[in-house]
C-alpha cells in the first residue's frame, strides 16, 4: 500500500488534528493512495488503483475472504468506479484481472493466476502496516471505525475452504446476425465457462458479464467495418454511448468515439459525420451509411445482448451493470425510432383558445408629464430560499414561496392571510397552490392555504424540475424526461408520458395544450388526455421554454453553428418559418410589435437579433449597456433591453434606439430579471429595483426593496420581491409628482 500520504503535511495534520468520532474518519477518507499487487516485482495494475486506503483495503480484503470461503468470484473498485480488481477462483489460485470502464472500456490486464492464500496474506501483512503508520500519526485513530474494520479483517486468519466450481448453467456460444441492406451490429459470445451464470446478485458485478467473445459493426454492402475481440459487453457499452450521441446531434457535426482493441494496440478511433454518414476509422475513409440507421443497429444490438444474458441467468437482470446498459439502450432505441419516424402533425385542424397574458392597463399614473413617485415599504418577512417560481397573483391575494414557508398575502394591505410549509418547486393552477419537495407533490387552495391532498413520489427522486397548470383540471410536473399529469381535485395520477431518451423536458401551455421540449431536440404537444397530438424534430436541444408569437408556437434550438428559430402552428404542429441563427441565445424569444426578438451572444458580444412572422431577418442591434446577456420585455412602444447592473434601452421596431441609459451600480446577485412593464413604467431590478418612465427613459423612482430574485408588480403598482436569501418584501405608492400644462 502506498505511503506518500504519509509525507503529505496537509495530511498529517488533518489526522493528528481530528477530534475522534465523524471528523477523524473523515480525515481518514482524505487519506489516498495506490494499493499495489506485485507479482515478481510488477505493479498489476500499473498505478490505477488509487482510492482512500482504508476503504479500498477492507473492500480487497472481504473479497479475498469471500474467494477464501469457496466463493466464484468478487470485485473491487478504484477510481470511484473507472477501474475495478476482478478476482476468480480456481481451485487453490486465483485468477486477477483488471478491467477499466472509462472510455474506450478495456479489459488492462487478464487473469494472472497467484496462489490466494499467499495473497490474501500479503493483503493482510500491508494492512497492518498501513494501521501503525496511521496510528503513529495520529494515535486516536485507532478507535476510528474505518481503521477498526481495516485491522479487524487484517488479523482474519487465512484459511482455504474446499472449493469446487458448480457446472454453470447454460453455458455456451451466442450469436447475432445483421440484417442485409442496411448498417449491421453483431455479437459472437463465447461463455464456455459459464460466467454469466455464476452470478447470483444482488447489487453491482462486472466480473460475469466479461465472458469472451467479439463485436462487428458491418456497413450496409456487408462489409467489415472493425472488429473488436474482447468482452462483447464492454464494447457495447461504448457503442451505445456513441450510438445516443448519434442520435441527439440533430444532424449536425460529428461524433468521434474510440473502441478499445485486443492486447495493448492502440484504440480504434471512429468518426461519423452527423450531416453527410460518412465514416471512418482511424482517420480512413470507410463508409457512407445512414446515421441514425446505425444507431438503431448498435441499440438493436446491446438490447438483444442484454435478452440473451438474461435468459441464461436470470438474475442477471438486477446486475446494476447489465441493467445500465439495458435501460440506456432501450430509451436510446426510443429516440432513435421517433427521430426515425420524424414530425406527425395533427390529422384535423383544432382551434385553440390561447391564454395570452392580460394585457396590463396602458393608462399613465397621472395627468401631465410624471417626475416623481414615492414608495413605502409595508412588508418584510422570512420564507427562505426562493421556490421556483416564488411570487404568484392570485385575484386579490398574492402568494410567496420559499423552501421553509409559503405566505397567502393581501394584495391590497400586505395582510397574511396564511401560511404553511415551504417547498423547492411551487405552481398555481385553477385556484390551488402545488407545492412539490423530494418525496412528495403537496395541494393547498390558494385562497385559504388549506391542504387538499398529498401526492407521494417514488422514495429517492430528486425534487421535480417545474409544475405546470394544464388544462382538464390538472398540475403537470415535470420529473427529468417525464410528464406527470395531476389531478387537481384529488391528486390522483390521471396520465404520464416520457419523451424517449430525454433527460430535461420544458414544458409550455398553449390553451389546452401541452408542448414538452426535451434536450433531445422532439417536441411533442400533447392533449388533455395525454395523447400526442403532433411531434416535431429539431435539430438541437431547445435553448429556451417555447414562447407564444403573434400568432404560433416559437420554438428555439441550439444548433453546431448558433440557433435555429422554429414558427409552428401549435394546433396542428405544421411549421410556419424557419431561421437560422449565427449566435449562441441567451433567452427565450420575444414577440414584440409584430416581430420576434432573440438575445444572443457573438464572440462574447451581447446583441439583440429581430426576426420577421416568415423567419425573414429584420435587423441586429447591440445596444451600449456594457457586458451581457440581455434581457428582454416587450411594451406597445418597442422592446425593452437590460442587463444584469439595471442599464436599459429601448428599441424600436425598426431597431433605432430610441433611448439608453447606462448605470454604474452592482450587478445583479441573482439573474438577471426581464423588466416588468405596466402603466407606461418599467421597474427595472439589479442591485435595487428601479423605476424608469419608458417613454423617456427617465428614473422616476425607487422601489424600498431588497436585490430580488423574484418580482411582481401589480396594477396598482404594488410591489412584491423575494431576494436570493429569502427576504419577502413589499412596497406600494405613496404619492407621485407631475407636471400639468395650463
Amino acid at each position: 500500500m502506498g505511503d506518500g500520504w504519509s509525507s503529505d503535511p496537509r495530511v498529517r495534520r488533518a489526522l493528528a488534528s481530528a477530534r475522534p468520532g465523524r471528523a477523524l474518519a473523515n480525515a481518514l477518507a482524505d487519506v489516498v493512495d495506490v494499493i499495489a499487487i506485485e507479482v515478481d516485482g510488477v505493479d498489476l495494475a500499473a498505478g490505477r488503483t488509487e482510492a482512500p486506503l482504508a476503504e479500498a483495503a477492507t473492500a480487497l480484503l472481504r473479497a479475498l475472504d469471500r474467494l477464501l470461503a469457496g466463493g466464484t468470484h468478487a470485485c473491487v473498485p478504484f477510481e470511484d468506479g473507472a477501474v475495478e480488481l476482478v478476482l476468480r477462483r480456481r481451485g487453490g489460485n486465483a485468477l486477477l484481472s483488471l478491467v477499466s470502464l472509462s472510455k474506450p472500456a478495456r479489459v488492462l490486464a487478464h487473469e494472472l493466476e497467484v496462489d490466494l492464500k499467499a495473497l490474501a496474506d500479503a493483503a493482510r501483512r500491508a494492512a497492518r502496516d498501513f494501521c501503525q503508520a496511521v496510528e503513529a500519526v495520529a494515535p486516536a485513530a485507532a478507535a476510528a471505525a474505518p481503521l477498526r474494520r481495516l485491522r479487524g479483517a487484517s488479523t482474519r486468519p487465512s484459511r482455504l475452504a474446499p472449493h469446487a466450481a458448480p457446472a454453470a448453467p447454460a453455458a455456451g456460444r451466442s450469436r447475432r446476425r445483421g440484417p442485409r441492406g442496411r448498417p449491421a451490429c453483431t455479437f459472437e459470445l463465447d461463455d464456455e465457462e459459464g460466467r454469466l451464470g455464476a452470478w447470483r446478485g444482488p447489487g453491482a458485478d462486472i466480473a460475469s458479464l466479461l465472458a469472451p467473445g467479439r463485436v462487428t459493426l458491418r456497413a450496409p454492402d456487408g462489409k467489415d467495418l472493425i472488429l473488436v475481440a474482447g468482452p462483447p459487453f464492454l464494447a457495447l457499452r461504448d457503442l451505445c454511448s456513441a450510438a445516443s450521441r448519434i442520435a441527439t446531434a440533430g444532424g449536425q457535426g460529428s461524433v468521434v468515439f474510440q473502441l478499445a482493441r485486443s492486447g495493448r494496440r492502440r484504440p480504434a478511433t471512429l468518426e461519423v459525420d452527423a450531416r453527410t454518414g460518412a465514416l471512418s476509422v482511424d482517420g480512413r475513409p470507410a463508409a457512407r451509411l445512414d446515421p441514425l440507421a446505425l444507431a438503431r443497429a448498435i441499440l438493436e444490438c446491446a438490447s438483444d445482448f442484454c435478452a440473451i444474458v438474461e435468459s441464461r441467468n436470470s438474475a442477471q437482470a438486477e446486475n446494476a451493470h447489465l441493467a445500465d446498459l439495458r435501460d440506456g439502450a432501450l430509451a436510446a432505441l426510443a429516440h432513435v425510432r421517433e427521430l426515425e419516424a420524424g414530425d406527425a402533425t395533427a390529422d384535423r385542424v383544432r382551434r385553440l383558445r390561447l391564454s395570452r397574458p392580460r394585457r396590463r392597463p396602458e393608462g399613465p399614473v397621472a395627468p401631465g408629464r410624471l417626475r416623481q413617485l414615492s414608495f413605502r415599504r409595508t412588508l418584510s418577512a422570512e420564507v427562505g430560499p426562493p421556490s421556483t417560481p416564488a411570487l404568484f397573483l392570485c385575484g386579490g391575494l398574492v402568494v410567496a414561496c420559499g423552501r421553509r414557508k409559503a405566505l397567502g398575502l393581501d394584495a391590497a394591505d400586505g395582510s397574511i392571510r396564511w401560511r404553511s410549509a415551504g417547498a423547492i418547486r411551487a405552481a398555481l393552477a385553477d385556484g390551488a397552490l402545488a407545492l412539490a419537495d423530494e418525496g412528495a407533490v403537496r395541494c393547498l387552495d390558494a385562497e385559504a392555504g388549506t391542504a387538499r391532498w398529498i401526492h407521494p413520489m417514488p422514495a429517492g427522486t430528486p425534487p421535480p424540475q417545474a409544475i405546470h397548470g394544464a388544462a382538464g383540471g390538472l398540475l403537470a410536473v415535470v420529473e427529468g424526461g417525464r410528464v406527470l399529469a395531476l389531478s387537481v381535485g384529488d391528486g390522483r395520477l390521471a396520465w404520464s408520458f416520457e419523451s424517449p431518451g430525454a433527460v430535461r423536458l420544458f414544458l409550455t401551455r398553449f390553451g389546452p395544450l401541452l408542448v414538452a421540449a426535451a434536450d433531445t431536440g422532439l417536441v411533442h404537444a400533447l392533449d388533455p388526455e395525454g395523447r400526442v397530438v403532433w411531434r416535431l424534430r429539431g435539430p438541437g436541444p431547445l435553448a429556451a421554454p417555447a414562447a407564444l408569437g403573434s400568432s404560433s408556437c416559437l420554438l428555439l434550438f441550439r444548433t453546431a453553428l448558433g440557433a435555429m428559430l422554429a414558427g409552428v402552428d401549435a394546433a396542428t404542429g405544421r411549421r410556419r418559418a424557419e431561421a437560422s441563427l449565427d449566435v449562441t441565445p441567451t433567452g427565450p424569444p420575444v414577440a414584440f410589435a409584430g416581430r420576434v426578438a432573440i438575445p444572443g451572444t457573438v464572440g462574447g458580444d451581447a446583441l439583440v437579433s429581430a426576426l420577421e412572422p416568415d423567419g425573414r431577418p429584420a435587423w441586429t442591434s447591440a445596444p451600449c449597456l456594457g457586458a451581457g446577456p440581455f434581457a428582454l420585455a416587450s411594451t406597445r412602444l418597442g422592446l425593452l433591453v437590460k442587463t444584469s447592473d439595471g442599464s436599459c434601452a429601448l428599441v424600436a421596431r425598426d431597431g433605432s434606439t430610441r433611448w439608453s441609459r447606462g448605470r454604474e451600480g452592482a450587478t445583479a446577485p441573482v439573474g438577471n430579471l426581464p423588466p416588468a412593464v405596466t402603466r407606461g413604467l418599467a421597474f427595472v431590478a439589479s442591485d435595487e429595483v428601479e423605476v424608469l418612465d419608458v417613454e423617456r427613459g427617465e428614473r422616476v423612482g425607487r422601489l424600498p426593496l431588497p436585490a430580488p430574485s423574484s418580482l411582481l408588480v401589480t396594477e396598482g403598482l404594488s410591489a412584491w420581491a423575494v431576494d436570493g436569501e429569502g427576504l419577502l418584501a413589499a412596497a406600494r405608492l405613496r404619492g407621485h409628482v407631475s407636471v400639468v400644462k395650463g
